[in-house]
């Protein structure tokens, strides 16, 4: 399992290379890595075949359909990108519901991809009703309204940081006019998944919650996208409906969650979480432990809420030794695990393929902008956590 992680550098470098010096295509890059980083990590031909089919097929239909109803609703409707103030809006939103990626998919027209991805991730990572935060917050047994209160304005004070770098390197754009009602309107039913989905089922019970939660399914958000951008741009022309430039990214997607299946099968990233918070040491991390667990398990397995859900198990039994065991501090302990699973976004996340793709960046300079971002982005949130720590009651 330690073989596994000190591999992980190297297949990086590997896809970089395979796409960027030897022009594979990404998905085939992805493929071609994986087998042989899951062959080095002694793992079974089977084993590696097995998790990279069930990734691949899960990943297609979590977020391949919203990936094809994102490109096909900005060949038809939507063929000018937002500007700062429009992105920064419609990536707090999206960032609400049940699916980052799913939702990145379906903003593939609105461009400025890279500030509307961090935006999107700190969003969905701290504020309720968000399924990070829920989850963080629930496990954590921290109380709703004290929670918000701390997670709501680091969100928006986030959000202004990142949008003040992002405007400076995007071209100008377009208003968010009314038929971005295409792509409202499915994010709106992606929210309504998560609301119905909180514990406490404010949306009711039983055959509400399955109408909300099937209402959102992938397949109905892609028709309905789909539908309405047809109906919007009247006139429409029928060949834009064979428009196919999303295949490729289609593929890559689905390679990403083959990648982080394999992964996950390694069991290095529970592995590593739980040397991180050895008893020896672990408590005197304090509000670091949280976040620590959950960014090692993010990067190790690149499925944000198991980061999450993993992180929030090991600490909670530890937040009397952290001295986070009161109101406040499970509170920021909830906040501080959710900024984890913000760190890293890589090869092995679906969204980094998207927003790449959005942005037509290499692999190599995407590195550089989403994954540094989204690291940067969590040492600053991890940094605010920290000052209110001493400063709230």
């Amino acid at each position: 399992m330690i073989l596994a992680a000190l591999l992980l550098p190297v297949a990086l470098v590997a896809v970089v290379i395979a796409i960027q010096r030897f022009r594979f295509p990404a998905f085939l890059a992805l493929m071609l890595v994986i087998t042989g980083y899951g062959f080095a990590a002694n793992m079974t031909w089977q084993s590696i075949g097995k998790a990279f089919g069930l990734g691949f097929a899960t990943t297609l239909q979590e977020t391949g359909l919203l990936v094809v109803a994102g490109g096909l609703v900005g060949a038809i409707a939507l063929k000018r990108p937002l500007d700062g103030l429009g992105a920064a809006l419609m990536g707090v939103f999206a960032g609400l519901g049940g699916s980052a990626a799913g939702a990145l998919a379906l903003l593939q027209p609105a461009g400025r991809a890279v500030g509307l991805a961090l935006t999107l991730l700190t969003v969905h990572a701290l504020v309720e009703p968000a399924p990070l935060a829920v989850a963080a917050m629930s496990v954590l047994k921290a109380d709703f309204w004290k929670t918000l209160s701390i997670t709501a304005p680091l969100a928006l004070v986030l959000t202004i940081a990142i949008w003040a770098w992002a405007v400076r390197r995007d071209p100008p754009g377009g208003a968010l006019t009314w038929q971005w009602i295409v792509v409202v309107v499915p994010l709106a039913l992606l929210v309504a998944q998560a609301i119905a989905q909180m514990p406490a089922e404010p949306l009711g019970k039983g055959g509400a919650r399955e109408f909300y939660t099937g209402i959102s399914k992938p397949l109905i958000l892609a028709v309905l996208a789909i539908l309405l951008a047809m109906v919007v741009s009247w006139r429409w022309k029928p060949e834009a409906l064979a428009d196919t430039r999303w295949a490729s990214l289609l593929l890559t997607v689905g390679a990403a969650g083959g990648f982080a299946r394999v992964l996950d099968e390694t069991g290095m990233a529970e592995l590593l979480a739980e040397y991180a918070l050895d008893p020896h040491w672990g408590p005197r991390l304090g509000l670091l432990a949280p976040f620590l667990a959950a960014a090692i398990v993010k990067t190790m397995q690149g499925n944000s809420l198991s980061a999450v859900l993993t992180a929030s198990g090991m600490v909670e039994p530890m937040l009397p030794a952290l001295g986070l065991d009161s109101a406040t501090g499970r509170a920021l302990a909830a906040a501080a695990a959710g900024i984890g699973s913000v760190a890293v976004v890589y090869f092995n996340d679906p969204l980094f393929w998207i927003a790449a793709d959005m942005a037509k960046l290499s692999p190599a300079r995407a590195l550089r902008l989403i994954t540094l971002g989204s690291i940067t982005v969590s040492i600053l949130a991890m940094a605010i956590l920290l000052a209110l720590k001493l400063v709230l009651p």
